[in-house]
This record gives structure tokens, sequence and C-alpha cells, in this order.
């Protein structure tokens, strides 16, 4: 896992298949790079990353499957059952971004499994997700003006809540966690989210119309962008960020909600390793856990697979957990966190796409 007052979304922001975001290019003037192109690069990227970085970590396999004689089967139930918490909590999270007028919170919840799922196979799955997301929204009856601008704020108030676990865990930990460049990389990126959402929240609501005439220059130098759509996208991001900002309440629920699918998915991860014997202390947990999440934000392979098995392992036994401990307890979270939403997102969107109707636009 992972965001209102200005006038509303302007009625020429249509409702279509594709959402018409910020940058989006008219019908049949699409310029990217070739599907072929993308899947042999991703491909080739993932099996670099398994050979050299993963297939290493199964060094001392034999000695880590002996290990699962001991294993606790109601600590890793619970694990599951921690894991399907955070994804709960995650869609929650969408509808009190998306505020009272919304679709049902079941509809929702498989709306965001679809998008998970999607998101695990394709490789640089996070827009084509995104692009399936919005359509089932859509269809389900949201506006594509609010669609888009949820999506945006969401994001934003995730990733942002992310990085605070992953700050917290750095100071919980800052007597004992060895600090390596891998964890320089990413308190930068912590730094850059944190400043970057404090600007941009300010420069939205007290600075909008500066916004849109900066967006407006950059959409006329660049080709195949419609200004128009610009700043109707601008103007309902910055509409409904005041509208969040301002309404304590619901801040605080889409804040808490943030946390809780991150700490939730983090706790899963505790309870695996204490269920192979190895019970970890908050602080190097949340560092640790952090690293690997902002890890699987870079769009290189589908949900930072490879790379996140790659690093937390090392970065486990690097705070003192066992090498059989560390990859048996990884290897299980990843069993449940990336590969278990393959499967509920394809139900998911094969009940969303056969059981729900297309119904009209209620969400402004």
């Amino acid at each position: 896992m992972v965001w209102r007052s200005v006038p509303g979304p302007d009625p020429a922001v249509r409702q279509s298949a594709v959402p018409p975001a910020a940058g989006a290019m008219p019908a049949g003037t699409r310029a990217r790079v070739p599907l072929w192109l993308r899947v042999l690069l991703s491909t080739a990227l993932l099996f670099a990353i398994i050979w050299f970085v993963v297939v290493p970590q199964f060094a001392g396999v034999e000695a880590a499957l002996a290990s699962l004689e001991s294993v606790s089967l109601p600590l890793v139930l619970l694990a599951a059952a921690l894991q399907l918490s955070s994804l709960l909590s995650f869609s929650a999270l969408t509808a009190a971004v998306l505020g009272p007028v919304r679709p049902g919170y079941f509809t929702l919840l498989r709306i965001d499994l679809a998008d998970l799922g999607v998101n695990h196979v394709v490789p640089g799955g996070g827009a084509t997700a995104a692009a399936v997301r919005f359509r089932l929204l859509v269809r389900a009856g949201v506006r594509s003006g609010a669609a888009l601008t949820t999506a945006t704020i969401e994001t934003t108030v995730s990733n942002l809540v992310l990085g605070i676990v992953f700050a917290g865990g750095i100071l919980l930990s800052i007597t004992t966690l060895v600090v390596t460049g891998t964890y320089i990389v990413a308190g930068t990126v912590v730094l850059v989210l944190l400043v970057g959402a404090c600007a941009g929240v300010w420069f939205l609501t007290r600075r909008t119309e500066l916004v849109v005439r900066g967006a407006l220059r950059v959409a006329a130098r660049v080709p195949l962008i419609s200004e128009d759509r610009v700043e109707v996208f601008v103007r309902s991001v910055a509409a409904q960020v005041l509208e969040l900002v301002t309404d304590r309440r619901r801040m605080s629920v889409s804040l808490g909600l943030a946390g809780a699918n991150w700490l939730l998915d983090a706790a899963s991860l505790a309870i695996l390793l204490a269920a192979f014997g190895h019970p970890l202390a908050i602080g190097p947990l949340l560092a640790v856990y952090g690293l690997g999440g902002l890890l699987a934000l870079l769009p290189l392979t589908p949900g930072g697979l490879g790379i996140v098995e790659g690093v937390l392992v090392p970065a486990l036994v690097a705070v003192g957990t066992p090498h059989a401990t560390a990859l048996l307890a990884v290897v299980g979270w990843r069993l449940l966190e990336f590969w278990l939403p393959i499967p509920l997102g394809l139900a998911a969107y094969v009940s969303l796409r056969f059981g729900v109707r297309r119904r009209r636009p209620a969400v402004p």
C-alpha cells in the first residue's frame, strides 16, 4: 500500500473508458513505448534482479526449510488476517476520500482489489491499474473528475503516511540501526515526499490561481495536451484538497486509515517473524518494512517483485534476524501481500464486470 472551496469539476470533463487525466492526449493520438518493448524490458529487468539479488538470498534454503517444522500455525493465520485487514483499511480510505456520496463499501473494496491485482501482474502496472480502477469507479457511478482527483489525493496521502512510518522506524531504532546507502536514498525520498506534500497543499489551497497559470504554461509547451483538461483537473484537485483539510474529522479518519493500511501490513510481517521464532522490535521492524514499501513504489517490476525480496532479507539479517528466519518470513509475507491479491483481484474484477450494472454518475 496508500489525499476541498473551489468550483467543482467542469462539465467539460466527460466520462470515458480512458481517464482524461492532466496530460491526457486526444483520442487516436497516443505516443508511448510499445507494449511489447515494455514487457521485454520489464521481463529482462525482473530476470536480472532475481538472478543477481534474489537467488543469492536462497543460499541457505535447506536450513530455512528445516525450520518450517517449528512454525506456529495460529500465528501464520493471524498474519493472513492482518493482511486482509490491511486491504479492508485501504478501501475504507477510498470511501473516506470520496466522501458521503459514493458507491457502497463492498463495491469500492472489489474495485481496489481489481486495481491491486492488475498492478501485481502487469509490467509497469501502475498506469494500467489506474486506468482499470478509473473505469470501474465510473461504471459504479463516480463522476470521472471525482475518480481522477480521488486517486491523486489518496495515493499522495498513502505514500506520505508510508514515509512517516519509515521515518518513525528510523527514529525508534536510531541507536541500533546500521544506516546504509539504501536507507539514505529512502530517507531522501521521504524528505521529498513530506516537503512536496506540504508545499503542494499550501499552493493548491492558498495560491490556486498561481498553480493553474503555471500548469497552463507547461501544458501550452507540451504537444497533445489539452489545456482545458489540465485546468479542470488542477481546480478539481484543489477543491477536494481544501474540502479535506478543512474537515478535521474527515482528515483525521483518512490519515488514520492510511496508517492502519500500512501498520497492519507491517504487523503481518512481524507476526510471521514471530511465527518462525524471532520477533523483532518495533523500531527496526518499521524501518525495514518502510524501506521495502518505498522500494515497491519504484515502477521497475510489478509490485516491486524481486526488488523487495532482495532488499528485505539482508535488511532483516542486518538487524539481527537469522538468515533462515528472514528468508521464510519475507517469502511468507510476500505470498500474502503480493500474490494473494492476484486471485482476489481477478474474482473482484469478474464480479464487477458481470455483477454491477453501469450506474448514473453520483459523485461530483
